[in-house]
């Protein structure tokens, strides 16, 4: 048995953000914040091992994608690289790939990432929590440029993933949104940046969203939200604004 501090929880989902932005050397950074590679450790050589294979891993077909072969391809750097894999991780580790044994077993058909990748987005998408609320914001931004393909992509998982009956809702997300950008004057500027970006105006692009949104956002509910919490809006962007005149 083993347990995982939130901070193992974060550093891991930091891993999946760099790898979803390609972020080499930042998931080799997150290496040696999990305990893989010991501090100080020159990270540089160890970076176009994992570039390849992660780029193996992303050209494969969903289809033909499974857990195991990640994990073999990922055991071949423990021998070339001063890597170790830390006893909870380890055990992390063989219990996915004892559900996924099993999951094979009872439906040969089983794939692995058309479940995880449904409820990773979902859980991104829907989930209140802080941490997780960042690492979308990170997911849709590379280099301060907005994503546009990654959002659709994300909806598209979202609403794949299983829950129960209920359809995907994402009202929740759209007001915590609103919160975020009356916060933080950086995002704001660059949302209307992503609106704009390349000189031209992205219509098609937001028609696009807006399809995919039929059905997720109730647009009334979202707006008597907001005015709901107006004042608590307000104090929220006054306190952000007295904290940055402070600092500064």
């Amino acid at each position: 048995m083993a347990q995982l501090s939130n901070r193992n929880k974060q550093v891991l989902i930091d891993a999946v953000v760099h790898a979803v932005n390609e972020d080499y050397r930042g998931m080799a950074d997150d290496f040696i914040r999990l305990g893989f590679l010991a501090p100080g450790t020159e990270v540089g050589p160890i970076v176009p091992a994992l570039e390849a294979i992660w780029s193996e891993c992303r050209d494969e077909s969903i289809a033909a994608f499974n857990f195991r072969s990640v994990t073999d391809k990922f055991n071949k750097l423990v021998y070339r690289y001063p890597i170790r894999i830390p006893e909870r991780y380890a055990l992390v580790i063989r219990s996915l790939l004892t559900q996924e044994g099993i999951c094979m077993t009872m439906d040969p058909d089983f794939k692995f990432l058309e479940v995880a990748y449904p409820y990773v987005a979902k859980r991104l998408l829907t989930d209140d929590d802080p941490v997780l609320r960042s690492r979308l914001i990170q997911v849709l931004f590379q280099d301060g440029v907005f994503q546009w393909s990654r959002l659709e992509t994300l909806l598209d998982l979202a609403s794949d993933a299983p829950s129960a009956g209920k359809k995907l809702d994402l009202s929740e997300t759209m007001v915590d949104s609103a919160k975020v950008l009356l916060q933080d004057t950086a995002l704001r500027t660059m949302l209307l940046d992503a609106l704009t970006q390349d000189n031209r105006l992205h219509l098609d692009e937001i028609v696009r969203l807006s399809t995919r949104l039929e059905g997720t956002v109730e647009p009334r509910e979202v707006v008597e939200k907001i005015f709901a919490q107006g004042p608590a809006f307000a104090r929220s962007v006054l306190l952000q604004w007295s904290q940055n005149v402070m600092s500064s």
